[in-house]
Parts: C-alpha cells; sequence; structure tokens
C-alpha cells in the first residue's frame, strides 16, 4: 500500500508511478481489498534486466491530490540466504520543473515463520468405576486383566508457511503414587515422520496384547523393568489425592523426534495404556483426575534464515476416573412409602367422617320425591 502525492501548485500532467521490483518476485494485480484504496490502471514494462510497472495516476493529477492504492506482489524464487527484497517507486510526469519525485526504495524483511498447533485427546476422557464385568486378577495374564484401556491421542500440525524439519515432542503421564500403580502403558502408534523412545518398559509385564491394530504398532522397548509392589499401610495418601499430576506423583516421559513437517502436514501419536483397576477400586466412590502433559518444541527449520520466534507450547489431557452412582443411592425407604400410605388412609377417614356429619349421606333426591306424589296423586274423572 502506497499513498502519492501532489504538493505542488501546478497540475501533475500525464502523472505516472513506476515500480521496479527485483527479479525473486512477479507481479499479481491491484489491492482490491478495500474500498478506500483507489483503483489503478497498470501497464508491465521492461527496460533490459529491470522489469517496470507503470501506473496512471491521472492527467493531470491535480495539485493537493492524494491518493491511496495497492498493488500485490508474490515472492515464488526467493532465496534461503536473503533477508530481504527491495522495490523502488518514483512518480514521473510531462512537466518542464519538477518532473520526477525522488526514488523511495521499500525493503520487504523476509522471515521464516511456522504456525504449528498440539492438539490432544483422551479417548474415553471419563471412566466409569466399577469396570462392567471386571474382576481383580492377581496372576495376570493379558492387559484386559490390569483394568479399562485409554488411548491417548496427540497430533502436531503445521500450517505454515514455513516448513519444519525438526521438531521434539514429549509426553508426561502419571505412572505411579505413593507405591500404587495408576497407568500401565502399553504400547505407541505413531503416524507421519515421528520416532520415540523411552526409559520406562512399555508392558514390562510382557502381558499378552489385543490383536493390534492395521498398520500395526510400534511398540517401545527398554531395560527398565517397571515393578508394581503393594505395600500395607495404615494411613493412605493416595485417598487424599484428587488431582493427579505429574508435579505430585512419578510419571513416565516419552521423548519423540518429527522430522520434517511440510506446509499442511501432520503427524500423530497415540499412547495406549490401561488404568490399574485394582487401585481405584480399592478405594470406592473416590473421583480422581489423571493429567498427562505433551509439549513440543520447533528446533530447526528449513531455511538460513533464522525465524523470528521459535513455535512451542504445550498441552494437558486430562481424564477422569468417577464412580457410577449406586441403584438405591436416591430410591425412597420403604418406610417412608408405608407412612405415606397410613396418611393417605386416614386423611380419607377424616374427610368421610366429615361428610357423615355434614349430613351429606341424608341428603334426599327433590326430584324422586316429586315424581313419587305424582304417582300416588288419584286421576281426576270426567263425565260426558
Amino acid at each position: 500500500t502506497f499513498n502519492a502525492r501532489n504538493e505542488g501548485e501546478g497540475g501533475a500532467y500525464e502523472a505516472e508511478l513506476y515500480v521496479a521490483w527485483p527479479p525473486e518476485a512477479d507481479y499479481s494485480g491491484i489491492a482490491r481489498n478495500n474500498v478506500s484504496l483507489t483503483h489503478l490502471a497498470c501497464s508491465y514494462e521492461a527496460d533490459n534486466q529491470t522489469r517496470y510497472l507503470v501506473c496512471d495516476l491521472g492527467n493531470p493529477m491535480k495539485s493537493g491530490t492524494s491518493l491511496w492504492a495497492g498493488l500485490r506482489f508474490t515472492v515464488p524464487r526467493l532465496e534461503d540466504t536473503q533477508s530481504s527484497v527491495q522495490f523502488e517507486l518514483q512518480i514521473r510526469s510531462k512537466n518542464t520543473n519538477n518532473s520526477e519525485s525522488e526514488v523511495v526504495l521499500f525493503e520487504l524483511e523476509v522471515a521464516a515463520v511456522a504456525d504449528v498447533i498440539l492438539q490432544g485427546v483422551s479417548r474415553p476422557d471419563k471412566v466409569i468405576f466399577p469396570p462392567p464385568n471386571f474382576t481383580v486378577h492377581h496372576n495376570l495374564r493379558g492387559e484386559q486383566d490390569v483394568g479399562p484401556e485409554l488411548h491417548q491421542v496427540y497430533e502436531l500440525v503445521n500450517n505454515g508457511p514455513s516448513s519444519v524439519s525438526q521438531a521434539s515432542l514429549v509426553v508426561q503421564c502419571p505412572l505411579r503414587a505413593q507405591g500404587h500403580a495408576l497407568l500401565y502403558p502399553v504400547e505407541v502408534i505413531s503416524e507421519g515422520p515421528l520416532s520415540c523412545s523411552s526409559e520406562t518398559n512399555f508392558n514390562a509385564l510382557k502381558l499378552k496384547l489385543q490383536p493390534p491394530a492395521a498398520d500395526g504398532p510400534k511398540s517401545l522397548k527398554s531395560n527398565t523393568e517397571l515393578r508394581i509392589q503393594k505395600r500395607e499401610v495404615h494411613r493412605d495418601p493416595l485417598g487424599e489425592q484428587r488431582n493427579l499430576t505429574c508435579g505430585a506423583v512419578e510419571c513416565w516421559e516419552l521423548s519423540c523426534n518429527v522430522g520434517l513437517l511440510q506446509r499442511g502436514g501432520s503427524t500423530i501419536l497415540t499412547v495406549r495404556s490401561r488404568l490399574w483397576a485394582e487401585t481405584f477400586m480399592e478405594r470406592p466412590h473416590k473421583q480422581y483426575i489423571l493429567e498427562c502433559l505433551v509439549h513440543y518444541k520447533v528446533n530447526r527449520m528449513s531455511y538460513s534464515i533464522l525465524p523470528k520466534f521459535i513455535p512451542s507450547g504445550s498441552k494437558k489431557v486430562v481424564t477422569t476416573v468417577m464412580w457410577a452412582k449406586p441403584d438405591g443411592q436416591f430410591s425412597v425407604p420403604v418406610w417412608i412409602i408405608i407412612l405415606a400410605v397410613l396418611a393417605g388412609l386416614l386423611l380419607l377417614a377424616l374427610l368421610i367422617y366429615l361428610l357423615y356429619k355434614m349430613g351429606f349421606f341424608k341428603r334426599s333426591d327433590p326430584y324422586g320425591t316429586t315424581m313419587e306424589k305424582a304417582h300416588l296423586k288419584p286421576q281426576a274423572s270426567y263425565e260426558a
């Protein structure tokens, strides 16, 4: 967008705006997204290696004229070593005096920018206890013996315009609290340019897994063993906690390296785990919130030009453990029902007694009495 003015005392005849643009850019048209901008008529000219855009400003361009207009350019041949591109603007006219204005240099800064979005969800986000058809198993064989299944899905999306060549993604989730197991991590499934590792052994007890998905999960392996131990304690610190966050309980950590993400590209990380049902069933009717934290950081972009800021961010993914309400929690006690029936019968008896005392049941029917009198009255005889 530019502003062209005639500050002279007379008009400028055949006034034109000359715009020279760099070889990396291409002219794409007049800016029309603002009604306050003047729509100019422009033509293309070339002088040796220099390309010009010539726009008509008026004939004459009257004294005191001030107009705003806009031109649109694209820069498809930009080298990643360039920190800026430069445009030259000048007003020329056919006047004898002051026929040319000073050349104005417009320098456009070049920067690498990527709008990266992190999304996360827990499926399900609420787990109802006790699980249906579940029995606590002390000899675990399959992963289903641990407890309800939990999927936590994370997606990293690059909305551009620049591409990202390398980024890091770190996931932290509750593992145990006060020696009591909370989550049993089973496996990791990834889509896109993503590779992960962890110091915590996934499926540490080597339980039989459920049939994998069509693409097949990528399981993490580690030398660290996960041991679940039960401790007899008189005081239950876990029973006093409600928010199970990584700042309050022990967590496992998953570190991932993200590869090249072009504009519009994404990568998906799915962590499959099991809620340790025995821990929660030992504390009936207590609600817990398990909070997983995931954060990302862009380490390198695909250009020599340094970005103005390094994209980074974090997100919390929450899973709530709730208990189903007992069937009889809000049912009416039997003694209240019996008392209500007796009270109703007593009121009915009292109402009948009052009506009896008021003579309601002794009333005679006036219509019936009149009919009886008419029937008993002798008929009159007529003689001819």
